[in-house]
């Protein structure tokens, strides 16, 4: 039974994958928060993934395909391949800018929780998105579509059926359970929960380079 694609990518597959790239995200987000404010935590959640990122990955994959075969909505794309890769480019940084602009405003009318800023940075457009970081993240994307998402989908393929079916599903109700949650949580109390968190201020590295600039 597949439900991605050509290739008929499984539901465990399909599950897997999206707790791998949910993981990225979880490291992603505090290598970004170590290098600007100098500390880690638990990222709002109690497991170390952040659901949105697993789900907006197989969300472009379902919407765009890759960047050497792009598909938008299942129907393929006919162009010449530099003008596919730069459509799907075009394509993500939108995505992702308008994908941040509306999950911020949402938490923020309905949570009154003020999810992330980015003010300080140049050519923002609102405090929930710019350019640079919209550049940043639709990079990341294109390259892994590009390079890695095939590749890996077609590796958890070849294993065993139904051991991915049951691993998958567990992976995919825990990262639900503790993304509602969070979410529950943060419309209760207006607030983000910090469970845990690492401080890297004393540290010589984190010092040096911020007297350094």
């Amino acid at each position: 039974m597949g439900i991605y694609g050509d290739m008929g990518y499984s539901f465990g597959a399909a599950c897997i994958m999206t707790a791998f790239v949910s993981f990225l995200g979880f490291l992603i987000e505090n290598i970004w928060l170590a290098a600007r404010k100098g500390y880690i935590d638990n990222r709002n959640m109690h497991t170390p993934f952040l659901f949105g990122y697993g789900l907006a990955i197989m969300g472009f994959y379902a919407v765009l395909g890759t960047p050497s075969n792009m598909r938008l909505f299942g129907e393929p794309v006919s162009c010449g391949p530099k003008s596919q890769f730069g459509a799907y480019f075009i394509l993500t940084f939108i995505l992702v800018s308008v994908g941040e602009i509306a999950l911020g405003k949402f938490v923020e009318k309905t949570c009154h929780i003020i999810w992330w800023d980015y003010t300080r940075i140049p050519l923002h457009i609102t405090r929930y998105t710019s350019v640079p970081t919209s550049l940043g993240f639709t990079v990341g994307i294109v390259i892994f579509m590009d390079c890695f998402f095939e590749p890996l989908m077609g590796r958890l393929m070849e294993k065993e059926p139904v051991k991915m079916t049951v691993f998958g599903g567990i992976l995919l109700a825990m990262m639900t359970a503790d993304y509602l949650l969070s979410a529950v949580r943060m419309l209760r109390t207006h607030e983000l929960m910090t469970t845990w968190r690492v401080d890297f201020h004393s540290r010589t590295v984190y010092r040096y380079k911020h007297n350094e600039d």
